[in-house]
Parts: C-alpha cells; structure tokens; sequence
C-alpha cells in the first residue's frame, strides 16, 4: 500500500485502462506493444482480483463466428482470428480450437437468412442444408424439425477465454505494463492529467480508456454521460450427454438456434467439463447495477433453454448438471460503442459489447489503443459512435 501511494504521487502514467477485462486486458496490452508507448507507465486497474468470474469473461470458452448479418463483423472476426493467431504465436498459449458452428431455425426466419446472405456477399466458407440434411450429417445428436433450415460455418469455433484474458495480462506485463487489481475506481478527475481515486491509492495519467463491462454505465455517468447500457445477467447451463464422444469438440460443432428473428440460443461442444455440452439464451434478467448479478436467483430461464434442448438435440440428459453465469451489457442497437468522450479526448470508452464481444476483442483492443494514442484506426468507427445515443 505503501509503493501504491507513492507511485500516485511521483509517477504520472502515460495511459491508464480501467477494467482488466478481456477488452480492458487486449486494450492494455495494444498500447503496451505499440513502439511508441513506454510500458511501464501503462497502468491497469481492476476493482477485484484479476481474472475474477463476477463480470463478463469468466469461463472456459467463448464462441467465435463470421455469422453476422453486417459485412463490417465479417470483416472483424476475419482480423481477429489473425490477431488470436499471432497472440497464440507470441505466447505459445493455444487460445482457439476450430470446431465449426452450426446454425438453424425456421425457414423464414429473417436474421438467418441476412447472416446466410452476408457471408455468401463477403465470400466466406459456409454451407446451407435442411434440417434432414444436418440430422443426418449428426444422426445421434440433432433431430431438429422438418420447418427447420441450417448454415454451417467450417471455420467457426471457440475462444478458450480465460486462458485469453490470462495471456493478454501476461504479455502486457511481459511488455512491463503494471496491473494493480482490488482498485475499485471511486472517483475521476478529468484534465489534461487524470486523476483517478481507488479505494486504495491515486493515479494520475495522461490518457484513459474505460472498459468497465457492466460497470460502465454508473462510471461513465459520473463524467456526464448517461448512456442507454443494459447489464444483463445471462444464464450458462451444462448437459450431460449420453455418450460422451457424440458431444466432444472433435465430433460435434458449436450451435446458434435463431427464433422471431434473432439468434436465441447459442452451444459449444463439450470441452470445460467433460461430456458436457454447454448451452444458454442470449436473454437474461436486466439488473439495476452489475453488483446485484446474482439477486434474481439461479434458474430464471431454464425451462426456455431445457425446451430447446429437447426440441433440436437428442442423446443429452433433460436437466442440466452445472450451473454459470456472467453479466453482458446491452445498447439499444446491439453494437458496441468504441468512442472518444465527447468533453474529453483524452478519454477514451469501450462499452455495450452486446454478448459479442469476446471474440473481437484482439481487435477492440487495437482500435482503443488507437483511439487513446491519436492514431487513426483501422476501421470504420461510425457504427460505433456516441454521438448515436446523445
């Protein structure tokens, strides 16, 4: 505690990133790696212990897609894989495993058909089939209704994400960036230096990125900014399969089940816990602040997700063996916000990532880190503005 309160006093960083988060933790790293940045006056600050499960990138594995109805994610997830590569490369850490996806629902589902339009338009691997195509393609896992279309996506698979967010902080250090965790951020001073109080000690920097994933709304709020962000806390459940093999990663692909227009359910092999298939809805219990994650209880939406279950999929038990959770935060338009402070330009945010965000976090990271250094970025940031909600 000592260190901590002289460093607030004798150091001025250079560029502070306050959420370890996998955005927080790509987004530190970024800016560490860049040949212009000294490293060791990147700060990191994180309200609880590093690699903590009370936010948004616990867990053991994320899925990552080119399914997306905008060319503009297309082009995202493209880059992102090329960064996880090179990540992979530098840290020799396998954080990818290909696996494929499988996506279906009602034929005249709209959403379906705009991701099935959008990849053939970007020119991405895929493949449409019936429902009796893919069931028998998987003869002891699917039997998903004749009113059913499907679109697989070879190239599909899934991120192994805690062990990403540990790689990101580790290259960071590597770089010699400094994470300072149990730093729950209670106060920000703007300025031309930045002032931040923690509940332990003071900081003070030249620039600032927030990553702050359900937290953000509140702290944004307090530099005049009330932004339409919506923690929700999502519901992970794990099916135990009959035969285990049938669901392993090496025969079984990821799953994205669409209904009324929306892709609703999404599944990954089993792969965290052995003969376990993970499956949960994109829908969840909005919270009045990402500290209450857990005060509507365990179950809420167990019976949407158990009759989908037993609607597509045989071969796995009806009730679910284990239990997770974890807080994304919505906007309005289901895109992040990737945005300077309107007031501030020396404040930089990244926010309401919308249940998609894990994927694209290499290259989040990238664009904050460009956003916060002056540098233009590598892509079209309109979709991505404030200025669409204020």
């Amino acid at each position: 505690v000592i260190v901590a309160v002289m460093e607030s006093i004798d150091l001025v960083y250079d560029f502070a990133v306050l959420g370890a988060g996998v955005e927080g933790s790509a987004t530190a790293y970024s800016i560490a790696s860049s040949n212009a940045v000294d490293a060791r006056k990147v700060l990191l600050l994180e309200q609880f212990e590093v690699l903590h499960t009370r936010g948004s990138s616990h867990g053991p594995t994320r899925l990552i897609r080119r399914g997306y109805t905008k060319p503009c994610y297309v082009d995202m997830v493209t880059e992102a894989h090329q960064l996880w590569e090179a990540t992979e490369e530098k840290s020799g850490v396998k954080l990818f495993q290909k696996t494929g996806l499988l996506h279906f629902g009602p034929k005249n589902d709209k959403e379906l058909e705009s991701v099935i339009n959008c990849l053939a338009l970007c020119g991405i691997p895929h493949e449409v089939m019936s429902s009796s195509e893919a069931n028998q393609r998987y003869p002891d896992q699917l039997k998903l209704p004749d009113e059913y279309k499907c679109l697989s996506e070879p190239d599909a698979g899934m991120i192994l994400s805690s062990k990403a967010v540990d790689t990101f902080q580790k290259l960071f250090v590597a770089e010699g960036g400094v994470i300072k965790d149990y730093h729950k951020v209670t106060e920000i001073q703007p300025g031309p230096v930045i002032t931040l109080v923690t509940s332990k000690a003071t900081f003070r920097t030249r620039h600032l990125v927030i990553t702050a994933g359900g937290w953000s709304k509140d702290i944004l709020s307090t530099l005049g900014l009330d932004l339409p962000l919506k923690a929700r806390k999502v519901e992970v459940y794990y099916w135990k399969a009959k035969n285990a093999e049938d669901f392993s990663f090496e025969h079984f692909p990821g799953t994205a089940q669409y209904d009324n227009d929306c892709c609703q359910y999404y599944g990954c092999p089993a792969y965290e816990y052995p003969e376990h298939m993970k499956f949960c809805s994109i829908s969840g219990c909005e919270l009045t602040s990402a500290d209450e994650r857990d005060i509507n209880g365990v179950g809420v939406f167990k019976d949407d997700v158990s009759f989908i279950i037993q609607k597509c999929f045989k071969g796995i038990n009806k009730e679910p063996s284990v239990y997770d959770g974890c807080i994304i935060t919505m906007t309005p338009d289901n895109d992040p916000i990737l945005d300077t402070h309107p007031s501030y330009p020396n404040i930089v945010i990244g926010a309401g990532f919308s249940g998609h965000g894990f994927k694209l976090s290499p290259v989040v990271g990238k664009l904050l880190s460009q956003l916060v250094q002056g540098i233009p970025p590598s892509f079209d940031m309109e979709p991505f503005k404030i200025k669409r909600f204020i």
